[in-house]
């Protein structure tokens, strides 16, 4: 029987090297992207409660958002931060893929488009109900 040899510490240590920028990329992505989806939704809850308004029973179709964000609702900005918080790991994907593409990373770069697929597939669903 065959076993496969281990793989090296120094192989594993220059791929972590390799990747350690693109995980700084995702992160910084990941971090940032919530703290300013966060505080739309803040901001969004706090202007609704000090007007009196509804937050709103479901989200706007998303040709509707924008105007309804640039007319000052406070339903709007609730929205919006939800919509953000959907996208917000579609472009952690596309980093991921693009960054793995870079690398010449063929098989994770095309893994990461195929989920990629299945999270458009799956906004897709949710934006059309």
């Amino acid at each position: 029987m065959n076993v496969p040899e281990p793989i090296s510490t120094d192989v594993l240590h220059g791929r972590h090297s390799a990747l350690e920028p693109l995980y700084d990329q995702v992160r910084a992505l990941f971090t940032w992207g919530w703290r300013v989806g966060a505080l739309v939704l803040v901001v969004g809850v706090v202007l609704a409660l000090a007007r009196g308004e509804p937050p709103g029973a479901s989200i706007d179709p998303v040709g509707e958002i924008l105007p309804t964000v640039l007319s000052g609702s406070a339903a709007g900005l609730i929205d919006l931060a939800i919509l953000w918080f959907m996208i917000l790991p579609v472009l952690a994907t596309i980093v991921v893929a693009v960054g793995f593409a870079r690398l010449g990373d063929r098989r994770y770069a095309l893994i990461s488009l195929l989920v990629l697929i299945v999270l458009g597939f799956s906004i897709t669903l949710a934006l059309a109900r």
